[in-house]
C-alpha cells in the first residue's frame, strides 16, 4: 500500500513539475510588446486594462491601429475630464473587437463605446477573420484565460481550419523557434505589465502636407462588407444594447469613397446608431488639424491625436452627456504624457534655444553634450543663459575651439570638463538606470574628434558643433540625437 501511495505521490509531483515547466515555457516564449519595443504595443495595453479600477472607464475605444493612434485617453481626460481607455490594436478586426468588448464588460460599465469602421471591409482576404495570423495570435494571447478566451479560440479555429486549437493552449507549439530571439522583456515581465498611456499608440513622424476631404457625390453605389465582420458587428450592437451602452461608429480620416460611405451609413441606420465620418469636409475641418505636424490622416501622430481626441471628447460631452470625473488613475499619468510630448517635440526642433528650453522644462532627461572642433565661437547671450539655467557653469563665451564635455543630470548633478588643447574623455554610468556611457571631445586645437557612446552604441552625429544626445530615464532609452552649430552665416541643425 505504501509503495502504491509513493508511486501516486511521485506521479502527482511529476505532473505538477511538468505543468509548471509548460506554463513557464509558454509564458517566456510569448511575444511581448510594450511602448519601448513596438509601434503598436499590445501586451502592456491589455495588461494595464486588467489593472484599472472596476467601473472606472466611461468611454471605451475599440478597433484597429488607426484608432489606437487617434484616441488619447490622457488628452481626453486632461482636456475634458472624461475617463476613457483605448483597447484598439494593430489589425484588430471586428471579430476580435467583439470578444475583447465582452472581456472588457466583465469589469467595466462604459457609457459609450466608440468603434472604428475600417475593418468592416475586407482588408486581409487570405484570413477568415480579416487579420493576419501572427497579429491575430497576439490579440488572442494577451487575453487572460476565461470563458471569453475559450469562446474566441473556438470561434477562430472554426472559421480558420488552418489554425490549431491546441497551439493556443500550448503556445510553445507556435513560438518554439523564438528561443533564439529572447531578450530582457521575455524574462522581466515588469517591462510590459503597465501602460501609462492607457492604450494609445504613439507616432512622432510628421504626415503629408495636405489631405483632400471626402465630398459625397453618388448616393446609390455601395461597397460590400466582409460577411464575418458584418455578423460580429451585429453581435457588438446587440451586446451594447443589452448593457444599455451607446455605440458610436466612426470613420477616421483616410481613403473614403461614396460606396464605402453609403454602406456604412446604411449599416448605422439599420441598427439605429450614430455614424460619424471624419473623412467628410465638414467633420474633417471641425477637427482643426494643421498638416503636416498635426497629422490626423490614416495613422495619426501624437499631435494629430491631440486634435482628434479633443474633438471626439467634445462630441462625447455634448451629444452623449459623458461628464467629467476626477480620478487618480488619469491624474497620476498626466506628467508622463506631457513628458512624451516633450520627447516628440525634441525630435523635430531645429532651433537651439527652443531645444534647450524643453530640456530645461523636463527633469527626466540626462543630456550629453560633446563639442567637435568648435561649438562656441558664435554663441549668443541667450544660448549661454539657457545653458546656465540647466546648471552648466563653463564660461562658453571665450571657448573657441575648446574641447568640452557636459552632462546635464537633474537627479544626480551635472558633470563638466573642458580643455584648450587636449582631448577630453568622460566615462561612467547613469545612476538609477542601466546605462553606461563613454564620451570624448576634441576641439580644433586637440585633433577634432567626438563620440557619445551609451551601452556600446555610438549616438553622436559627429559633426562640427555641439553634438547632443538626450537619454530618457523613464524609457531607459535615447530619445534624440542632434548637432547644432553657429557660424558667421547663422545656426545649422543636423540629425
Amino acid at each position: 500500500m505504501n509503495n502504491i501511495l509513493a508511486k501516486i505521490g511521485k506521479s502527482i509531483a511529476f505532473l505538477m513539475i511538468l505543468v509548471i515547466v509548460l506554463v513557464g515555457t509558454n509564458t517566456i516564449l510569448l511575444p511581448k510588446t510594450y511602448i519601448n519595443n513596438a509601434v503598436w504595443p499590445s501586451t502592456s495595453k491589455f495588461n494595464q486594462f486588467y489593472e484599472m479600477d472596476k467601473d472606472s472607464i466611461d468611454v471605451l475605444f475599440i478597433g484597429s491601429s488607426v484608432a489606437a493612434n487617434a484616441f488619447s485617453p490622457q488628452e481626453i481626460y486632461d482636456s475634458y475630464g472624461i475617463r476613457s481607455y483605448n483597447l484598439a490594436s494593430q489589425q484588430q478586426s471586428v471579430f476580435f473587437n467583439y470578444f475583447w468588448l465582452k472581456e472588457a464588460l466583465k469589469t467595466q460599465s462604459p457609457k459609450v463605446v466608440v468603434m472604428d469602421s475600417k475593418f468592416l471591409f475586407t482588408l486581409h482576404p487570405e484570413s477568415p477573420v480579416n487579420t493576419t495570423e501572427g497579429i491575430g495570435r497576439e490579440i488572442v494571447d494577451n487575453m487572460r484565460w476565461s470563458k471569453n478566451k475559450i469562446d474566441m479560440i473556438d470561434a477562430l479555429t472554426d472559421l480558420d481550419s488552418s489554425q490549431s486549437k491546441l497551439s493556443f493552449y500550448l503556445t510553445n507549439i507556435r513560438y518554439h523557434s523564438r528561443w533564439t530571439e529572447l531578450d530582457e522583456s521575455d524574462f522581466n515581465f515588469s517591462l510590459s505589465e503597465s501602460d501609462l498611456l492607457k492604450g494609445q499608440s504613439i507616432l512622432t513622424a510628421y504626415g503629408e502636407d495636405s489631405y483632400t476631404p471626402f465630398v459625397p457625390d453618388n448616393t446609390e453605389i455601395k461597397s460590400e462588407l466582409n460577411p464575418v465582420m458584418e455578423e460580429y458587428f451585429g453581435k457588438i450592437v446587440e451586446l451594447c444594447q443589452s448593457k444599455n451602452i451607446q455605440l458610436m461608429l466612426v470613420s477616421l480620416p483616410d481613403v473614403m469613397t461614396d460606396a464605402m460611405n453609403n454602406r456604412l451609413t446604411e449599416l448605422a441606420n439599420e441598427y439605429g446608431i450614430n455614424y460619424y465620418n471624419f473623412c467628410t469636409s465638414d467633420q474633417y475641418n471641425a477637427i482643426g488639424a494643421q498638416l503636416p505636424k498635426e497629422n490626423v490622416v490614416e495613422h495619426e501622430n501624437i499631435w494629430g491625436a491631440i486634435k482628434m481626441s479633443r474633438y471626439i471628447a467634445s462630441i462625447l460631452r455634448s451629444d452623449y452627456s459623458v461628464n467629467p470625473v476626477s480620478d487618480r488613475q488619469w491624474d497620476d499619468t498626466s506628467p508622463y504624457y506631457k513628458h512624451l510630448l516633450n520627447s516628440a517635440e525634441l525630435q523635430h526642433i531645429e532651433d537651439l534655444d527652443d531645444y534647450l528650453s524643453i530640456l530645461n522644462s523636463d527633469v527626466d532627461y540626462v543630456t550629453f553634450i560633446s563639442v567637435k572642433d568648435d561649438g562656441f565661437r558664435f554663441i549668443t547671450d541667450k544660448d549661454i543663459a539657457l545653458l546656465n539655467s540647466l546648471g552648466l557653469q563653463a564660461p562658453f563665451k571665450d571657448m573657441f575651439r575648446y574641447s568640452y564635455c557636459g552632462i546635464i543630470d537633474n537627479s544626480n548633478g551635472n558633470i563638466e570638463q573642458l580643455s584648450t588643447d587636449e582631448v577630453i574623455t568622460l566615462t561612467g554610468n547613469i545612476l538609477d538606470s542601466e546605462a553606461i556611457y563613454e564620451m570624448t571631445s576634441g576641439g580644433g586645437n586637440a585633433g577634432v574628434e567626438c563620440s557619445i557612446v551609451i551601452n556600446g552604441v555610438n549616438y553622436e552625429i559627429n559633426s562640427v558643433g555641439l553634438n547632443i544626445v538626450v537619454y530618457d530615464r523613464l524609457s531607459k532609452s535615447v530619445v534624440d540625437r542632434v548637432c547644432f552649430y553657429r557660424n558667421e552665416y547663422g545656426l545649422s541643425c543636423r540629425r
